[in-house]
């Protein structure tokens, strides 16, 4: 009995801490894209003005006239993170102790992932002090930014392994074929949402203000080895100062190309399940990868379009965590059901 109330608390302190971790992770999202730099702060003008710029010399032209960022509008936003890493480490700090101690009667319990979510988080913690120091370096931040969707990644691991409503088929080929397909899908989001990530931080959300197109070109120029140089110096005023055009479309398409690739095999994967799995009642779980992964594709076209309205890119990384929690739920259906 005493276990059994400690192992609901577990599943609900694991179900709490991705909760928390992913309001960071779009809250993070939402801090990074409302600098002025990155997009256009104002919809349906761009900077002040009427009519969002056309093109991506007219965005660097409007950029000139935009507003500064007041330190203000920087230190309630840098709180909040504070806040909202503080309750998640201790959620974490309290899941490990709590399931440190299950460990001692149960033989199957979870205490890895736990511990090294813990770590992870006090790692960025870290990470978060040297951003100041560094002075917002790209790839400080981008360890943010993928440290946060690691840890969402691994709690909701831990919430599908202990909860009792999504229950892993019995194994059958279909479920053994489905697995490694299922994992490639996770690698290859994983991939295009750390290409999306580096696109944030470098400001190059508008470097293609056309779509399908790119700057009125199938294929602009671009110069790939300065826009995926990981250790640069930028200076804190990130708006002041951007990565030159053609470094910034190279990181642009980079993300294009991505998401095609993303699309074909995620949405190939989501109609392959929903047409193999319905014996196993695996259809709904396509179905569910396959409408957000068609929202994700909508946002995405929607904000280019838009010319970047913050509203559209927040939920453009809020709905590419949901996308990453649909396929970890997905691989975890299809594993073989825990043995006590």
């Amino acid at each position: 009995m005493l276990n059994g109330r400690k192992s609901s608390q577990f599943f609900r302190l694991a179900l709490a801490a991705a909760f928390f971790s992913y309001l960071g992770v779009v809250f993070i999202a939402y801090s990074r894209l409302s600098e002025a730099g990155l997009g256009c702060p104002d919809w349906p003008g761009c900077y002040e003005k009427l009519f969002t710029p056309l093109t991506a010399h007219d965005l660097d032209q409007a950029k000139l006239l935009g507003r500064d960022i007041k330190p203000e509008n920087r230190a309630w936003k840098e709180m909040v993170q504070r806040y909202l890493s503080g309750v998640l480490g201790l959620l974490l700090l309290r899941l490990a102790w709590l399931g440190w101690q299950l460990k001692r009667r149960k033989r199957s319990q979870q205490i890895l992932i736990p511990l090294a979510t813990m770590l992870l988080t006090f790692s960025l913690t870290v990470a978060g002090a040297l951003t100041v120091s560094f002075q917002l370096k790209p790839l400080i931040m981008m360890m943010q930014l993928l440290g946060g969707m690691t840890i969402l990644g691994a709690l909701w691991w831990i919430v599908m392994r202990e909860q009792k409503f999504w229950r892993s088929v019995s194994a059958s080929p279909v479920t053994r074929s489905l697995r490694p397909r299922t994992l490639a899908a996770l690698v290859i989001l994983s991939l295009q949402i750390a290409l999306g990530g580096w696109s944030m931080v470098n400001y190059a959300g508008l470097a293609c203000p056309d779509f399908p197109s790119c700057q009125g070109q199938w294929w602009p120029a671009m110069d790939y080895l300065n826009a995926f140089t990981l250790w640069r110096d930028v200076g804190i005023q990130y708006e002041g100062k951007l990565l030159d055009l053609p470094s910034a479309t190279a990181i642009h398409m980079a993300h294009r190309v991505g998401a095609l690739i993303s699309v074909l095999y995620v949405g190939w994967l989501a109609l392959h399940v929903m047409r193999v799995g319905f014996q196993e009642n695996l259809t709904l779980y396509g179905l569910l990868v396959l409408l957000l992964l068609a929202e994700e594709i909508l946002l995405g076209i929607t904000q280019v379009a838009a010319h970047l309205p913050l509203v559209l890119a927040v939920a453009h990384n809020a709905v590419a965590g949901l996308l990453l929690l649909s396929l970890i739920t997905l691989y975890h259906v299809v594993r073989p059901p825990r043995t006590p």
